[in-house]
């Protein structure tokens, strides 16, 4: 008999002991039907409220428009009253011939008023003094004057009232304005008993208790009382358009806050509506629902527990039975499958388990009988094998590769028929043949195992390098090495893999030709001008002078519209061969420009500048079309001084020459003598080597000006700023130096040395406890450096920085390039755990741009919006929209540039998050710096 399985039998021993397939269906059954009928019960719940809140903000909406129905009747009602004043002139009023009004007309008194807003004469009901003021009388008189028909409001002074006021002519032909005042009080009645709901007349302006918000109410102590709850869970509600639906202290009530009219725009109406009835009905639908989805879920429970047992109880049967195929009890196994039933009708897959368990096992006792005749064959496959290894090892030797297995010395252990034949070697490798004798660079006097050595020290498994093989012939070929270490029969040992990449270098040189020279004349470019006109300085020795020689083509443009491109190279292809024909071999040529040309040449130290001698540059003849054709070349001669700039720096003042001269005359040579030019080329060359020096003298310091929060009064962070100390020990103002760091390619070292700077401050900083963080500004220059994120995740490393208590200011932002590169880049920051902010926001026409695309958590507001913000109202009206953009963003706000008190208030009563500026303090090195800065008293 086969041998038991000791861990099939383990396995039948937990499966006894464990949650049955059965128990675990109906449970996971149970779980899941429960969460669905108790879902739809939740759902349901949610409509009905839903339904209901939407059903009461529909009423409230009737109940408005009921409102203004009610107030556009009664200005009708006193548009009519006003007819039964017939006045025959202003005379007659004046005699106060009328009588008082009636008390069946409602009306509580009528004033006649000229339209120089005088009062002529007034009558009212006794004991009643309801009438509108001065100020409310000239505006509605304007709103006629303006709308040229009769107007009516609801004001509210000491008492609520309706007035209308009728323009009129008397019977002299005199303009007369009628104004007719009734109390509100029959409003709030018939607006009561028609929707028997309450009416509220609110002033919101008002400081003082709740009741004095309340003018006037159908029932004001109780309506006071809600209101008092819903302001409470709302303060918001005494907003125009503002409602409210829920539960209060004294019940659940409905109430939507509106306008009254636009003469009275501080005057607001509530309608206030009970809504009692909503929780009983809702609670009673809950509970409908909930009984239902228990029953239902009794019932499915019940529906599943009678169909799945009968079928798993077979599959626990053909589970018990599988255990025995492993241990090769195959008789046994088909008489425990007999004894399993089956279903002659309606099969399911547990029938077709049972019957494909009694396959596998016919089967697996099928197999068993063949392992042995299967171990023959295997034998039969070993041997393939070694013929396969054989084909390996000639697909080897024939790959247009280089593989050498060698030690660590250089001693060849395998090399491919590719390496044989660069060495000249036949198939026997001769014993001790070295491969550093054919891999080695002879210019540099190193060989390949000496470029290997963090491989042969362990300091890592792969290695990658370009080095060149010297073939038995003597040429030197350019190979792409992939070193590995490997071990064999526990013997470490270099694997080599070399491909042959000769081909792909002589094509990288004469794309770098391509990349270097002018593609139409052969000449040099730009950019390499400028860097072989600096080693061409560098070669010439301080007795000769230097020339540049600056020739543009007078209306190249228009030549090729008229004789086209092709002629135009051909013109630049023949003026180019007359420059080489004029200077020679000794001087530098390139080609600058469209039709710009430049030429760098050195004379005689001391030798004047003769324009005679460049005369035949000024002018070319040229074949056209079988025609000659003459044109006009203008010629700018400056000299180079090597105390005043670089190369680069004179061919701008040189363009610049020449665009003047063009504008006087064409075709002439001209000697650039402008002394002021000179000077201004040597400042600025002289204060980029002070900037250089100061670099390397650690002359650069950071000055901290603090930022305030408005709502604690108390410095969260500080700005660093930039400052340059002169030999004299004085700070140079970053005005005087940053465009010239920009001009020169500076501003990313600048950057990185700030940010260096500032990141070990804060170390310093937390080491004593101090929790203020530092803004740090980047340029865009630096941001598109592509080993931005690198260099700063090194610089984090390097001084152990928090970047939790950095900002990072993105400035310049016009000059980015590639705005999702930014994207990309700043969001590595805030993954870091700095913020970033904006700066200067408002300055230029993407600011807006950049707040939507850019994942900025602060803006900082530009001076120029700030520092007369007290003054212009202008100003308070931009800043008022950069901070609810900005705070409806999420973001928060800085001001910079607040030098005042005044400036100081009005930006905090605009909701302004931070403050900076020389009314907190100015900018100071870190000695002077008040880590305690708080608002001034």
């Amino acid at each position: 008999m086969p041998n038991s399985n000791p861990q099939l039998e383990t396995a039948l021993t937990e499966h006894k002991r464990a949650l049955g397939l059965f128990q675990k269906l109906c449970t996971l059954i149970f779980l899941f039907i429960g969460i669905i009928v108790f879902a739809r019960s939740y759902v349901s719940y949610q409509q009905t409220m839903t339904h209901m809140r939407e059903h009461s903000e529909e009423h409230l909406a009737m109940l408005q428009k009921t409102f203004y129905a009610l107030t556009e009747r009664s200005s009708q009602e006193l548009f009519r009253a006003s007819s039964q004043y017939q006045v025959t002139s202003l005379a007659e009023l004046q005699r106060g011939t009328f009588s008082s009004p009636s008390l069946t007309s409602g009306i509580d008194s009528v004033l006649f008023i000229s339209p120089n807003r005088t009062i002529i004469a007034s009558i009212q009901q006794e004991g009643r003094q309801l009438r509108p003021t001065a100020e409310q009388i000239d505006n509605a008189l304007r709103d006629i004057s303006t709308e040229q028909r009769p107007k009516a409001a609801l004001i509210c002074n000491e008492q609520c009232f309706n007035s209308a006021y009728v323009p009129v002519i008397t019977d002299e032909g005199e303009e007369l304005i009628i104004n007719l005042n009734r109390s509100s009080t029959l409003l709030l009645q018939d607006f009561f008993n028609l929707t028997n709901a309450e009416l509220l007349l609110l002033h919101p302006s008002r400081e003082s208790d709740l009741g004095s918000h309340v003018l006037m109410a159908s029932h004001p102590d109780a309506s006071i009382r809600i209101l008092k709850s819903a302001l409470n869970t709302k303060p918001s509600l005494l907003t125009p358009g503002e409602t409210f639906i829920g539960e209060t202290p004294v019940g659940y009530f409905s109430l939507a806050v509106d306008n009254v009219d636009t003469l009275s725009p501080s005057l607001l109406f509530g309608v206030l509506v009970d809504e009692s009835h909503i929780p009983g009905e809702v609670t009673e639908h809950l509970r409908q629902a909930v009984i239902t989805s228990l029953i239902t879920l009794v019932l499915v429970s019940l529906v599943v527990y009678f169909v799945l047992k009968p079928p798993l109880d077979r599959l626990a049967a053909v589970t018990r039975i599988l255990p025995q195929l492993p241990n090769e009890q195959f008789a046994l196994a088909r008489r425990s499958l007999q004894r399993v039933r089956r279903r002659a009708s309606f099969r399911d897959e547990i029938d077709d388990l049972i019957n494909t368990t009694a396959a596998v096992n016919d089967a697996l006792e099928k197999l068993s009988l063949d392992v042995q005749s299967h171990r023959e064959e295997l034998q039969d496959k070993v041997h393939a094998l070694t013929e396969a290894k054989r084909f390996n090892e000639l697909l080897l030797d024939n790959a247009p590769i280089v593989v050498i297995l060698h030690e660590a010395d250089g001693r060849i252990r395998t090399l491919n028929g590719q390496g044989r034949a660069l060495c000249g070697l036949d198939n026997a490798i001769p014993a001790g043949a070295n491969i550093n004798l054919w891999i080695r660079d002879p210019e540099r006097g190193i060989t390949l195992s000496q470029t290997l050595e963090d491989l042969i020290q362990q300091n890592t498994t792969k290695l990658q390098n370009e080095f060149p093989f010297l073939s038995y012939s003597g040429e030197l070929r350019h190979f792409l090495w992939t070193h590995s270490r490997v071990d064999i029969d526990d013997e470490s040992l270099l694997l080599s893999l070399g491909v042959d990449i000769t081909e792909t270098r002589r094509a990288e040189e004469s794309l770098r030709w391509l990349g270097e020279h002018d593609r139409v004349t052969g000449l040099l470019n730009r950019a390499t001008f400028t860097e072989q006109a600096d080693l061409h300085i560098q070669s010439l020795d301080n007795v000769h002078d230097i020339d540049l020689i600056m020739a543009d083509i007078d209306n190249f443009s228009e030549f090729n519209d008229r004789f086209g491109f092709e002629n135009g190279d051909k013109l630049l292809r023949a003026y180019a061969q007359h420059m080489a024909q004029h200077f020679g071999s000794s001087s530098l040529l390139a080609r600058t420009g469209s039709g710009e040309f430049c030429a760098l040449r050195a004379s005689s130290s001391g030798a004047k500048l003769d324009a005679k001698q460049l005369e035949g540059l000024t002018a070319l003849s040229i074949d056209i079309n079988g025609q000659r054709e003459t044109v006009s070349i203008t010629v700018i001669v400056e000299r180079y001084r090597r105390e005043s700039g670089s190369i680069d720096d004179l061919l701008s003042d040189s363009t610049s020459v020449m665009n003047l001269m063009k504008a006087k005359a064409k075709g002439h040579v001209y000697l650039a003598e402008d002394d002021d030019g000179k000077k201004r080329r040597e400042e600025k060359y002289l204060l980029k080597q002070q900037l250089l020096r100061a670099f390397s003298n650690n002359r650069i310091v950071l000055f901290f000006q603090p930022i305030v929060d408005l709502s604690s009064g108390k410095m969260t962070h500080c700005e660093c700023l930039i400052r340059m100390l002169d030999n004299d020990g004085n700070f140079i103002p970053p005005a005087s130096f940053l465009d010239i760091a920009n001009e020169a390619g500076l501003m990313p070292r600048l950057d990185y040395l700030v940010i260096e700077k500032a990141m070990r401050q804060q170390v310093v900083w937390q080491r004593a406890g101090v929790n203020t963080r530092l803004s740090i500004n980047i340029t865009a220059p630096t941001l598109d450096q592509p080993d931005f994120a690198q260099r700063i995740a090194e610089i984090v490393n390097r001084t152990g920085a928090d970047p939790r208590a950095l900002i990072f200011e993105l400035v310049e932002t016009d000059a980015l390039q590639d705005i999702d590169n930014a994207r990309r880049l700043l969001k590595q920051l805030q993954a870091l755990g700095a913020s970033i902010a904006l700066d200067d926001f408002g300055i230029g026409f993407t600011s807006f741009e950049y707040v939507r695309e850019l994942p900025v958590d602060y803006i900082k507001i530009d001076k120029a919006f700030v520092q007369f913000v007290h003054e212009r109202e202008n100003d308070r009206v931009l800043v008022r929209s950069i901070v609810e953009m900005s705070h409806g963003l999420g973001k928060r706000v800085i001001a910079e540039g607040v030098d005042s008190r005044q400036a100081l208030e009005v930006l905090r009563a605009l909701d302004v998050d931070y403050i900076q500026g020389y009314y907190i303090s100015r900018p100071v090195p870190i000695n002077a710096l008040n880590l305690h800065t708080t608002l001034p008293d």
